[in-house]
């Protein structure tokens, strides 16, 4: 068909239109600004990012750091008596009250309210196998913590007040049993595998397993699936998971033996839909750790290989940092959001 020309040039000008938006986003950088580092080079893979001036850390060596000026300087400590420990998961409420676990041997929740000049003991399990993965709290108040399974059985504790006191059966009643296949368990990578998403009249959240087996489990719902990875093994499936309503979220994890392999690392849920697991047209550039919500359309997630963005709910993910990462969390309503990882990493990226 042979247009004419000022037909032609409105063609052209419709399809400059509808690429304007993508244009923007290629042209737009994304600058990860680096932190004073933690002197011991401790590992970190918890993380709270309170708001854009009060974030907390914790990792190996017992080391916990705490900024309030937006990361400028770092308040680092190692708490007294568990030098040793690996504090996978951090929860805080502000400058002055936070909660770090101890993954095991044996199993241990501290407390302070006094920003980490001292620490209580919350929770202590001396379970043999007993192994903490990750916490999450909806509140000051409500808050749960999952651990690997124990003969099968994923091990799961809640609180009605802010960690002070821990329950195995928060429905006044024997709590419900989620049952594990031989060889599925939790990756403690970021503490961020299990989501709250209420707490009346009952505990409602989602967790995601990996191993032998990759699930996306549901309690409070009736969603128990299996995420449909290519391959899996003792290194590989979900690691994190994101949620943005009750039915809608994203998966991020694969093998972290390959952390440059791209093969299913990334699923988009919609826990409503017949196929509840899609994934993207452009999926992340490896292994991912961690995904996290920094507005109602727009992702971020890291991992040992880098850090991607995406910008259309997960469609289509950008690689913007070939640095690694084992966590990351948004300021709830500021502009930053937080990085942290292996070698006493500390970074921050300004949302755009």
């Amino acid at each position: 068909m042979i247009y004419s020309f000022p037909k032609y040039l409105a063609i052209c000008f419709f399809f400059c239109i509808l690429s304007f938006p993508l244009l923007l986003q290629a042209q737009h950088t994304y600058t990860i600004e680096s932190l004073p580092s933690n002197p011991l080079g401790s590992s970190f893979r918890g993380l709270q990012v309170v708001s854009d001036q009060v974030v907390w850390v914790s990792g190996s060596r017992g080391t916990v750091g705490r900024s309030t000026d937006g990361g400028a300087h770092l308040r680092w400590q190692q708490v007294v008596g568990y030098e040793k420990r690996d504090f996978r998961d951090i929860v805080s409420f502000d400058s002055l009250t936070a909660l770090i676990m101890a993954v095991a041997e044996p199993a241990v929740i501290l407390r302070t309210d006094n920003g980490g000049l001292s620490w209580q003991p919350v929770f202590t399990d001396s379970t043999p196998d007993m192994f903490l993965d990750a916490m999450h709290f909806v509140d000051a108040q409500n808050g749960i913590v999952v651990g690997d399974p124990i003969k099968n059985q994923a091990f799961l504790a809640y609180t009605r007040d802010g960690g002070l006191h821990w329950s195995r059966n928060p429905y006044g009643d024997q709590q419900p049993a989620i049952r594990l296949d031989s060889g599925e368990a939790f990756f403690a990578s970021s503490g961020t595998n299990i989501q709250l998403l209420k707490t009346t009249p009952n505990f409602q959240f989602y967790m995601v397993t990996g191993g032998l087996r990759s699930r996306l489990i549901g309690v409070g719902t009736t969603f128990n699936q299996d995420i449909p990875f290519a391959a899996l093994g003792s290194s590989r499936g979900a690691n994190s998971l994101a949620m943005l309503n009750n039915h809608i979220g994203v998966i991020v994890g694969g093998d972290f033996a390959r952390d440059k392999d791209s093969l299913h690392t990334c699923f988009l849920v919609n826990t409503r839909s017949a196929n509840p697991f899609r994934t993207p047209q452009t999926t992340t550039h490896g292994y991912r750790s961690s995904v996290t919500w920094i507005t109602r359309k727009a992702l971020i997630a890291c991992g040992t290989s880098g850090v991607d963005i995406s910008t259309d709910h997960g469609n289509n993910w950008m690689n913007i940092s070939l640095t690694g990462f084992h966590t990351l969390g948004k300021s709830p309503t500021g502009n930053y959001v937080f990085l942290a990882g292996s070698g006493g990493r500390i970074a921050r990226m300004a949302i755009h």
